[in-house]
């Protein structure tokens, strides 16, 4: 005859609570995933501001002052050490920094009114700016003498 079998399965109640469980666990993973994100977008983007100083003081221990913009660095002969490539830039004066790359600043000694008074023989170092992703602030690196009075910084490209 007929023989009693016990259905075998999960209640809608444990369904339920692994669900939840499983969700739990993807909100954490998610979180933890976007900070080692950003973590590596900052160290990408610092890296980058720093390889363009050394260069910068590459520029300068070669050519004898520091370059008035980044097209003296991105423009040199392949022979040159201080040719620089695979970095973004961007040049010009802005109120923000582009998340994906670095803003170039020549600064110039004396009172220049624009970027056309910084030339080679007055410009005195300059400052690279980068997007901190961990922060959402945007950060500098300088090089040379950026500060003081009468220093004038403007972006150039």
């Amino acid at each position: 005859m007929w023989a009693k079998h016990k259905q075998a399965g999960f209640t809608i109640v444990e369904l339920l609570i692994v669900i939840v469980v499983i969700a739990i666990l993807a909100a954490i993973s998610i979180v933890a995933y976007n900070g080692i994100q950003n973590r590596g977008k900052n160290s990408a983007a610092k890296s980058a501001a720093a390889t363009v100083v050394k260069k910068a003081e590459l520029y300068n221990t070669e050519v004898g002052y520091y370059p008035i913009g980044m097209s003296a660095l991105t423009g040199a002969t392949s022979t040159a050490t201080y040719k620089l490539d695979g970095i973004v830039y961007t040049g010009g004066q802005s109120s923000s920094t582009p998340t994906n790359a670095v803003v170039f600043y020549a600064c110039g000694s004396g009172n220049p009114v624009d970027t056309n008074a910084i030339t080679s023989s007055n410009v005195t170092g300059g400052r690279i700016y980068y997007y901190d992703y961990q922060s959402s602030t945007i950060l500098n690196q300088p090089y040379g003498i950026v500060s003081g009075t009468g220093i004038a910084c403007y972006g150039r490209n």
